[in-house]
């Protein structure tokens, strides 16, 4: 996941995105439009309007949080604008509030990491253990349970039927009680805490066991949880009392109807809106020393051969060289796709929700979050050097070239990369602008007249343009600089065939 991802100079104090964009500022003060966070956030409204622009989303919700600054956005059109009041499926995110509130218990002495889940059931459930070995708390926060089938059968029914669009009164009903009968009935088949199998059953029975420790339905306390916060606008199983503000969602240009999450909605029967999400990242990134956030941010399980590193139900958990620590959740129901990432110690987090689920609309949308956003909030009060440039060259090539040029020596204000740089001109290619991306890639290559990787890009550009002769002339000269570039040798041959072809 982790793969990107002061003085302001005069030229940036007149970028600014022009169109239809709602803007809301959290926490504004009347100096935030000359501050550089201001300057940054028109270069993240830049990228994700450009995201949009691909056809794959018809919105995003946006918020980013910065060394104190706090900023939101929406972008595009659902059925109507988006805005403060909009209520999005979080889906699985839903389960960092399960996984707090068990860590607000541990930290209150209520519940142990290591603690036999039967302790808290009631009845036999000889079954769930795997030679003496008992399914643990931990277990349930890790997706580590050991089951031979990860989900019940009947709880299994029920999802398929509720997520081909089926309503409640059309299904039948699927319990607590039900619930607790299944359990009885799973096979545990290797040793709890050994294998990753990402599941809902343990944050429902983790809900269960919070009733018990605080004997107080679940969802009272999720509740107070989200409101404790700051969160006003949060609700847990309550889909049907709000239509009015539910944000529609869509695979490709399919609507698809509403999840529901069964039981006690635990693993994902939240809604929320963009506001609220804010406040939920900022809290996190702020009181990280408060013993329950710290308690609920800390790695619990590693599956090397997954790839996994899973908290309290957060995952993606790591240390990154510049970024330092950060936890991470995604939650994808049937047509909105959504994610928060959290680093405490370099002060930022990201919020990000589009209503497409399609592949095209996860790619555009992990683009915008890990590429196009959180690069320049790790190096942040730096610029992008990259990212400025593709927003001037949209509107004034030339001048873009000359910016770059000018700024791509101080690197005390900003940054770049040659890969992002090489990403750039190709999205340009697959837009069909080859004119554009040749004047792109001509550039890169007279900057960086000993990069073979500008000139093969080039080249590429050329031959898919039909100009053959520029084309192997590129190639040439990025094989020239790098003897070992297989690639270049392969289309240097095609070449030679196809002009073959033509003159005979």
């Amino acid at each position: 996941m982790k793969t990107i991802l002061k003085p302001i100079l005069s030229f940036l104090l007149g970028l600014f995105i022009s169109g239809c964009v709602q803007k809301t500022n959290i926490n504004k003060d009347s100096t935030l439009e000359n501050t550089i966070f201001s300057e940054f956030t028109k270069l993240v409204d830049f990228a994700a309007e450009d995201a949009l622009e691909k056809g794959n989303a018809t919105s995003f919700a946006l918020a980013i949080y910065k060394d104190g600054e706090i900023y939101q956005n929406y972008y595009g059109k659902t059925t109507s604008k988006p805005d403060d009041n909009s209520l999005y499926e979080i889906a699985s995110i839903t389960k960092t509030f399960t996984g707090s509130l068990v860590a607000k218990a541990v930290v209150a002495g209520k519940i142990n990491l290591d603690d036999d889940i039967r302790n808290y059931l009631d009845g036999d459930y000889s079954n769930l253990e795997f030679e003496r070995h008992p399914i643990t708390i931990k277990n349930l926060l890790t997706h580590s349970l050991g089951f031979k089938v990860k989900t019940p059968k009947r709880l299994e029914a029920f999802n398929v039927a509720m997520n081909s669009g089926k309503k409640l009164d059309e299904v039948d009903v699927y319990t607590v009680e039900d619930f607790l009968d299944e359990l009885k009935t799973v096979e545990v088949d290797k040793k709890p805490g050994t294998a990753y199998v990402y599941n809902s059953v343990g944050p429902e029975l983790l809900a269960y066991i919070l009733e018990k420790v605080n004997e107080q339905p679940f969802k009272e306390q999720l509740d107070s949880f989200v409101k404790d916060i700051g969160m006003r606008n949060t609700y847990l199983q309550e889909s049907e009392k709000h239509t009015e503000y539910l944000v529609k969602g869509y695979e490709g240009a399919e609507l698809v109807p509403m999840g529901y999450c069964p039981v006690y909605g635990a693993a994902g029967g939240a809604i929320s809106t963009l506001p609220d999400m804010a406040t939920y990242m900022k809290y996190l990134v702020v009181n990280k020393e408060t013993p329950w956030v710290k308690e609920a941010s800390r790695l619990l399980f590693t599956d090397e051969e997954e790839d996994e590193n899973i908290g309290y139900l957060w995952e993606e958990i790591g240390y990154g060289d510049e970024e330092g620590y950060f936890y991470s959740k995604t939650g994808t129901s049937n047509g909105i796709q959504s994610g928060v990432l959290i680093c405490p110690d370099s002060d930022y987090g990201i919020v990000l929700m589009v209503n497409n689920t399609s592949e095209e609309a996860f790619n555009d949308w992990a683009t915008l979050f890990f590429r196009d956003i959180e690069p320049g909030l790790i190096r942040f009060p730096k610029f992008n050097l990259t990212s400025v440039l593709k927003k001037e060259f949209k509107e004034n090539p030339k001048s873009a070239f000359e910016t770059f040029r000018k700024h791509k020596i101080d690197t005390v204000n900003y940054f770049y990369t040659l890969n992002e740089l090489n990403v750039y001109g190709y999205e340009l290619l697959h837009r069909k602008e080859e004119e554009e991306a040749i004047e792109v890639f001509k550039f890169l290559t007279e900057e960086f007249p000993m990069n073979a990787n500008f000139y093969d890009s080039l080249g590429e550009v050329y031959f898919i343009n039909g100009d053959l002769d520029n084309a192997a002339l590129n190639y040439e000269k990025s094989l020239e600089l790098d003897a070992a570039n297989d690639n270049a040798k392969t289309y240097i041959e095609k070449i030679k065939e196809q002009k073959k072809l033509k003159n005979e």
